[in-house]
C-alpha cells in the first residue's frame, strides 16, 4: 500500500469548484480543457488529478472571474462531511487538540502533496499548512482553499462562537475587495511567515460538545485498522494515472513509474504481487472508456482512438475488433448510435 504521490491530488479538492465559476458565468469545459482536465471524470472524488493542473485550473479561474478569493469561495462550500470517514471520526474526539492531531496523521499517511502542522509555544498554538512541491506559478488559490477549509473545520468541531487568534498567508495581499474578512471574521496577515492559523492553548483543550465516549471507542477502533495503512492500493493508483495519462499518447510504463518516484522494475514488481501488470490494467481502462465513449459521446473514431492512446485509427480499429468480435462502427450502431 502506498500513500498519493505528490504530484497528484484527489478531484475531491475541486468540490465546489464548478459552483463557484459558474456563479461567474465561467466556461467551465475552455477552463478544464486549458489545463488538461476536461476528460476526467472529476464529478468522481477519488480520481487522481495532476496537483499542477489543480493549481493552474484554480489560478486562471480567479483571473477569468476577477476574484482574488476564489479559493475562499469554493472553501465556504465545504462541510465536515467532505472529509469523510476522518470528519466523522473527529466529531468523536474529547478535545480539539484531539481531533487536530487525529487530521494531522491522517494527512501524514495519506498524502505526500499536503503537510499539516500543529505546533504550540506557551499560549499560543498553530495549525500550518504546506504543499510539498515545487511550483512555477503561483499556489495563492489553492492555498487559501486549504486554509480556508480547516478553518471551517476548527469551527464545526469548536462551535460558532469560536474564533482564531488570527489567520496568516505567505503570499501578498489582495489588491481588490474580498470576502477574506468576512469569511475569517477577522482581517488576515499577508506576507506573514506561514500559510495557516492560530489559535489560543485554552481552544485546544475545549472539549468537542459532539463527543460520545461509547461511540468514540467504536469509531476509533475503525479508523486505527483504516490508518494502519493507507487504503491507496499500486494497482489502484496506476489505474487513475493510466485515465489521467492516456489521452496524452505518453502513457507508458516509464513515464508512469517516474510519475510514482519508482523505476519500471520496481512498478512490474509491485503490480505483479496484486496479480497483475501494466498492460492488463490498460487494456482493461482502454474497454471501461471505449463503451463510455462509442455508447454515449458523438466523438469520431478517429478521436476516439487518440483519447485512448492509440497511436492511429488503425491500431484502434485492430484493437477494437479483437476485443468485440466486431467494428467500432458497427458496434456503435448496435447500441443506438449514429455513425
Amino acid at each position: 500500500m502506498m500513500a498519493i504521490p505528490a504530484n497528484l491530488f484527489r478531484a475531491a479538492i475541486l468540490t465546489g469548484y464548478f459552483d463557484v465559476a459558474q456563479s461567474f458565468g465561467l466556461d467551465t469545459y475552455r477552463l478544464t480543457k486549458g489545463v488538461g482536465l476536461h476528460r476526467l471524470d472529476l464529478s468522481d472524488p477519488d480520481v487522481l488529478i495532476p496537483t499542477a493542473a489543480v493549481l493552474e485550473l484554480l489560478e486562471r479561474s480567479a483571473l477569468a472571474a476577477g476574484a482574488e478569493d476564489f479559493g475562499l469561495r469554493m472553501a465556504a462550500k465545504r462541510s465536515l462531511a467532505h472529509l469523510g470517514p476522518i470528519g466523522l471520526v473527529a466529531r468523536e474526539e474529547p478535545t480539539l487538540r484531539d481531533a487536530l492531531k487525529l487530521f494531522e496523521r491522517h494527512f501524514r499517511l495519506h498524502t505526500e502533496t499536503l503537510i499539516l502542522t500543529i505546533d504550540e509555544r506557551g499560549d499560543i498554538g498553530s495549525v500550518g499548512v504546506q504543499l510539498m512541491l515545487a511550483t512555477k506559478g503561483s499556489a495563492r488559490q489553492t492555498i487559501e482553499l486549504i486554509v480556508g477549509i480547516v478553518f471551517r473545520t476548527l469551527k464545526a468541531l469548536a462551535g460558532d462562537r469560536w474564533s482564531p487568534e488570527y489567520v496568516s498567508f505567505s503570499h501578498s495581499s489582495p489588491k481588490g475587495r474580498t470576502t477574506h474578512n468576512s469569511f475569517f471574521k477577522s482581517r488576515p496577515y499577508f506576507d506573514d511567515a506561514f500559510n495557516g492559523i492560530a489559535l489560543r492553548t485554552d481552544d485546544l483543550n475545549a472539549p468537542i460538545t459532539t463527543a460520545d465516549p461509547v461511540i468514540a471507542r467504536y469509531v476509533r477502533h475503525y479508523l486505527e485498522d483504516a490508518m494502519a495503512q493507507p487504503a491507496v492500493l499500486i494497482d489502484a493508483t496506476v489505474r487513475q494515472l493510466v485515465f489521467a495519462l492516456l489521452p496524452s499518447g505518453r502513457c507508458t510504463s516509464d513515464l508512469l513509474a517516474r510519475h510514482l518516484g519508482i523505476d519500471r522494475r520496481t512498478l512490474s514488481r509491485r503490480l505483479a504481487t496484486r496479480g497483475t501488470t501494466f498492460s492488463a490494467i490498460v487494456n482493461s481502462v482502454r474497454l471501461e472508456l471505449v463503451q463510455r465513449h462509442i455508447r454515449t459521446e458523438s466523438r469520431s473514431l478517429t478521436e476516439t482512438a487518440q483519447l485512448l492512446g492509440f497511436s492511429s485509427l488503425a491500431t484502434f480499429s485492430r484493437w477494437f475488433l479483437s476485443h468485440f468480435g466486431t467494428n467500432a462502427t458497427a458496434w456503435r450502431r448496435m447500441h443506438g448510435q449514429i455513425t
